[in-house]
């Protein structure tokens, strides 16, 4: 099986995996929507669902990139791992991001605090793995990827991280308990 075709299923699987915790921790636990959103309020939602959309958008403008024009072996020569190394760190960045939700909840549930070093560890995972995938891409030095491949994949990666790191694993953390 071709890289591309292991990056695909990755994201197909981790893809319904996020989603489905989200789709389970929402209809399961009502109770806890409003508390999900870590103490965001007002405007500032309207600011949060914009930046998770476009966030969105540009991680599936990347996988486009990867699946069907780059060719993921190039990105990889550089690596330890091998073309597997995006695929890896994006199979981190999906699970890390499918087991905030059910943490957070958990962590509201019982107000254990380990389920708050779990919420807080996944967010950070995930917008660490994400750094690491547009590193990967803005600093790669191989010239058989085209130039236009790269910068939409740095762009596109660079808008997912940003949300990932700065809203989600910064202010949703320091919200949370305000």
């Amino acid at each position: 099986m071709n890289a591309q075709t292991i990056f695909l299923i990755v994201n197909l699987i981790g893809g319904a995996a996020v989603l489905g915790s989200y789709a389970f921790g929402l209809g399961y636990f009502p109770e806890y929507r409003n508390e999900l959103w870590g103490g965001i309020y007002g405007i500032w939602r309207n600011v949060l669902v914009t930046s998770m959309l476009l966030s969105g958008a540009a991680y599936l403008t990347f996988c486009y990139f990867i699946i069907f024009r780059a060719d993921i072996d190039a990105y990889g020569i550089h690596f330890i791992l091998g073309p597997q190394t995006i695929t890896l760190l994006t199979a981190l960045f999906l699970l890390s991001a499918t087991l905030w939700m059910p943490s957070a909840i958990l962590y509201m549930h019982t107000e254990n605090n380990i389920w708050w070093i779990f919420t807080v560890g996944a967010l950070w995972i995930t917008a660490l793995s994400l750094l690491s995938l547009t590193g990967m891409y803005a600093f790669s030095a191989n010239g058989s990827i085209p130039v236009f491949d790269r910068i939409i994949c740095t762009v596109s990666l660079s808008i997912i991280t940003l949300h990932c790191l700065v809203i989600d694993a910064i202010i949703w953390v320091w919200a949370f308990h305000k």
